[in-house]
Order: C-alpha cells, then structure tokens, then sequence
C-alpha cells in the first residue's frame, strides 16, 4: 500500500490536512487507532474564526454567545462580541471533518496502531496482523501523547487536566453569556460556564498538573448551586516557545499537527483553530516544498503572544486580577469585542495604547522575580 502522504490519527487537524491534501491531487490515507470514530463528549467554545476555515460549520452549531463575562474576587466586567463565539461539540466537528476528508478523496483506516518506521515504510498492526505502508512523509495527528513523536525523538508538550460538568442552568442565567471566574488560591487559570442551549450547559476548569480538577469543580459547583449531570474530562497541551514539531523516522520527514505539537493557546487552552492553522501550514510545506518552520511562522507568532500573556498572569494575585479588571476601560471593552481570542498577536501591543496604565501593571511583573 503506497501514499504520498500518511496522516497518523484522525483529529480534527490530521482530518483537515488529509481534505486539504487530498484535494490537492496527493493520495493520503489516514490511520487511527480506535476501531469507530467515537471520541469522548467534549463541549467546545470557539471564536469566529472557525468559519474561515470550516464554511459548513453552520449546520454543527450548538449555540452562539454574545457576551463574556469575566469575574474576579472583588471585580467584574462584561465584554459584548460583535462576532458571536461558536458552541460545538467534538465528536459532530470529527464526523464532520472525517466525511470532508474523504469526500475530498482521502482514505480513512480504523483499528490500526502505529508500531514504527523501517526506512520509508510505515508499521500498523490491527487484531495482531501487521500492514506495511509506504510513504514520502507523515503527519502526526495523535494527540498530546503523539506515538509518532516519540519514535522520531521530538520533544512533547506538556499538558495539563480540565474538567467539565454537564448541568441545567439556572433559571436566571441569560444563555448568551459565558462566564469566566479567576481565583488564583483554587486554580492558576480560571473556571467557566458555556451555555450550549437556552437550558443546558458546562462548567468547567482547568487544573495544575497533578491536580484534583474533580474535586477542585465540585466545590466550585456546590459553591455556586451547580449540579452535575455528566462530566467530560481529559488533558490539554500547552504551547512553548522552544517547541519544533517537526523531524524524521527512518527516511520520512515528520510533521505534528494539533495537540501533537501544543499547538494550544496556553491563556484558554483552545486548540481547535490554531489546530487547523497548524494543518494548514504543514499542507502549505508539503505542496509548495517550503520548509515546516517557515510556513509555521504566523502561528507561533499567534502562540507565542498567548505564552506571554500566560507568563504576566503567573504573576498575578487575586488582587492583581482585581487591579486588572479594575483597568479596563470602556475603549479597551470596544476594542476586545472586535477582536477575538485567535487574533491576539496584533491585538496585545494596541491595548497598552489604548490603556497606557497597562504598561506599568505589565511591566510590574515582567520584573517580579
């Protein structure tokens, strides 16, 4: 069995590489290891940007949220999103991603594990029997725990646990506003609500690494009259500047896409756009013979503003994140409901124009040791 290039896990990047490549003429096949394509519940919130990249995202729409609403100890603002942030669920964006893929001539495979590369041939093995594939290049697409990195000696993310809790909402929630909660002395990053319907919903955190996120959400729940019904839970990949999500095994040139290649915004730890940035930066090395770090470029650029911005909030206290809150004025409100959170590479620098306090308060912790 030949390719020209073989795709190793069916996520939603390694699926939109496969269309993409696929549809340029390129015989791709796609290989993953669970038997169905029936990955766990997730409930996802994503910016608009999705829709540049997927246009049929319409009939998998969930809910759409005009507002975010964010909350400190001592502080609270509401920002209104010109562009609405989309509501999905992961398993509907896979299926719908696996039937482009192969509606654009890509070959799917189910059941089959990847176990290595002799030369220019690719190992599987399904119920014990082996297949040999061969290939000119491989995308790996599988997940933070990437099999394929590992083979070909590239360094991996590192992750961290979340959780979510399926619930009802509350009689007086209004279902077009997320909410964020920071508390710096239950959880680094933040907790949230996501209305995915006028009356249901998810709440949600996103836990230190070795950390109690089922506990930590339950308190949260009980502290806020949350009950939960169901919870999704998993590990997210976090991006680091030094990360290269490329290099060889055997003869094949190795490319990671998505999670593979914490190709994640560590400020909210989305991955689902940045993923297919991802895909589409290893389509554009591939068919144009350009170089992977080079077509990478605007993305890390994208990555590397959220790990900056991580890196300042690290620093903070819960009184900081009041001062911050406290800080945002009614131009720097208009200004983040135009822009959203996958365009923050040009944003960042507008904002200390806009509120010239924010270079101090920014500068107070680029110093703190």
């Amino acid at each position: 069995m030949k390719f020209d290039t073989v795709i190793i896990g069916a996520s939603s990047s390694g699926l939109y590489a496969a269309e993409q490549l696929a549809q340029a003429g390129l015989r791709v096949g796609v290989f993953e290891r669970q038997k169905e394509l029936d990955p766990a519940r997730r409930t996802y919130i994503i910016t608009p940007h999705l829709q540049k990249l997927m246009k049929d995202v319409p009939d998998i729409i969930l809910h759409r949220i005009d507002t975010l609403a964010v909350e400190t100890p001592n502080a609270s603002v509401k920002i209104p999103l010109s562009q609405p942030d989309l509501v999905l669920e992961r398993k509907q964006i896979i299926h719908r991603m696996a039937q482009r893929a192969k509606d654009g001539g890509a070959e799917l495979f189910m059941g089959y594990s990847f176990r290595g590369v002799d030369q220019s041939t690719i190992q599987f093995e399904r119920e014990g029997e082996r297949l040999q594939v061969e290939a000119r290049s491989i995308i790996a697409a599988d997940g933070a725990f990437s099999c394929v990195a590992e083979a070909a000696g590239i360094t991996q993310p590192e992750t961290v646990p979340l959780a979510q809790a399926e619930i009802d909402l509350p009689a007086e929630w209004d279902a077009s506003v997320t909410k964020v909660w920071f508390d710096i002395d239950e959880t680094r990053f933040f907790y949230w609500m996501i209305p995915e319907s006028e009356s249901r919903g998810v709440v949600g955190l996103i836990g230190a690494e070795g950390s109690d996120v089922r506990a930590l959400l339950d308190r949260f729940m009980d502290k806020h009259g949350f009950q939960a019904q169901a919870y999704q839970v998993g590990q997210a990949a976090m991006h680091r500047p030094g990360l290269r999500p490329w290099g060889q095994v055997g003869h094949l040139p190795v490319y990671l896409v998505g999670d593979a290649a914490g190709q994640v915004k560590v400020t909210t730890v989305g991955g689902t756009v940045t993923g297919f940035w991802g895909a589409q930066a290893v389509v554009e090395a591939i068919l144009d013979s350009r170089p992977y770090h080079r077509t990478l470029r605007p993305l890390k650029r994208e990555l590397n503003m959220h790990w900056l911005i991580r890196f300042l909030l690290e620093r903070l206290d819960n009184d900081d994140y009041d001062r911050m809150v406290e800080l945002i004025s009614p131009a720097v409100v208009d200004f983040l409901a135009q822009r959203n959170r996958d365009e923050m590479a040009g944003a960042f620098w507008k904002l200390l124009l806009l509120q010239p306090r924010f270079v101090g308060f920014a500068a107070r912790f680029i110093l703190k040791k």
